[in-house]
Formats: structure tokens, C-alpha cells, sequence
């Protein structure tokens, strides 16, 4: 019998395809870059997060319905992302 490899989440396969491409302009020139797989993923803190801030800021405005305007996401989207984040934010 074979070994069962477990999916692990990505922002590249499964993360990045949920923003639409204005979802990207909007936020870019407020220095949210969601397209950027490395800024998303990025390990470093700040005042409100121990670790993985631009992800973490990302979800939380998700999550309150605050971005996407006009769209916000289904809960199975959130799920999803918070899977990303659970499996250790992978590029």
C-alpha cells in the first residue's frame, strides 16, 4: 500500500486565484501586495501580529468584510485561506 502525501495549501495554486485582478490594483498602491507571493508570506511581525503580519492584516480584513469591496468572500474562501495560513503560509 502507498503512502498517503498530505496537500498542503499554497498561495500560488490556491490563495492567489481568489483575488480578482482589481482586488491586486486597489490595494497595490496602499502597499497591500496581494499578488506577491513572498510579501504574503513574509514571517515578520508587527504591533498587532507576532508573526506573518501581511497575511494575517490580509484575513483579518477579510474576514470582517472589509476587502474585497463589493465582494466579499464565501466561507468556504476564508476556510481555505486560513488553511494556507494553518499549513505554514507556503509561496
Amino acid at each position: 500500500m502507498g503512502s498517503v502525501i498530505p496537500m498542503t495549501t499554497s498561495f500560488g495554486n490556491d490563495i492567489l486565484p481568489m483575488f480578482r485582478p482589481g482586488d491586486i490594483a486597489c490595494m497595490a498602491p496602499k502597499g497591500v501586495r496581494l499578488g506577491d507571493a513572498d510579501w504574503m508570506s513574509d514571517p515578520a511581525g508587527n504591533d498587532d501580529f507576532a508573526d506573518h503580519a501581511n497575511a494575517r492584516r490580509v484575513f483579518a480584513a477579510l474576514s470582517s468584510g472589509f476587502m474585497p469591496p463589493g465582494h466579499r468572500w464565501s466561507q468556504d474562501s476564508l476556510d481555505l485561506y486560513a488553511s494556507w495560513m494553518g499549513d505554514g503560509f507556503q509561496p
